[in-house]
Order: C-alpha cells, then structure tokens, then sequence
C-alpha cells in the first residue's frame, strides 16, 4: 500500500513539475513575441529604410539561440 501511495505521490509530482515547465514555456512565448514587437514597431518609426538593422537583430537572435542550446559551439 506504502508503494502505491508512493507512486501516486511521484506521479502527482511529475504532473505539477510539467505543468509549471509548460506555464513558464507559455508565458516566455508571451513575453518574447511582445517584445519584439515593440522593438519592430520602434525600429520602424525610427528608421524606415535601415532594414539591415532589422536582419542584424534577427541574426544576433538566431545566434544567441544556437549557442544556448548547443548547435552552435559544441555541448
């Protein structure tokens, strides 16, 4: 019976752990898309035709996310 409770336990614990993974995951997306864009909107009120600003903010996003997540640079 103890093992059964135990389980039970661990299985409630894994749900709560996922669930705040997915919540933070969540509220990250939110976060990130309504930053960028405010930086989209103020990049295009201050500088109409710079459009290399833009592809080099894009860059440096795609770079910062290959270095953490280990495709780029090697675990």
């Amino acid at each position: 019976m103890a093992r059964l409770l135990f389980l039970i336990c661990l299985i409630l614990a894994v749900l709560a752990l996922a669930a705040a993974a997915l919540l933070a995951l969540v509220r990250a997306f939110r976060e990130g898309r309504a930053t960028a864009q405010e930086i989209a909107g103020n990049l295009g009120q201050g500088s109409r035709g710079n459009g290399m600003e833009k592809v080099s903010y894009a860059a440096l996003l795609l770079l910062m996310l290959g270095v953490t997540s280990g495709l780029l640079g090697g675990l």
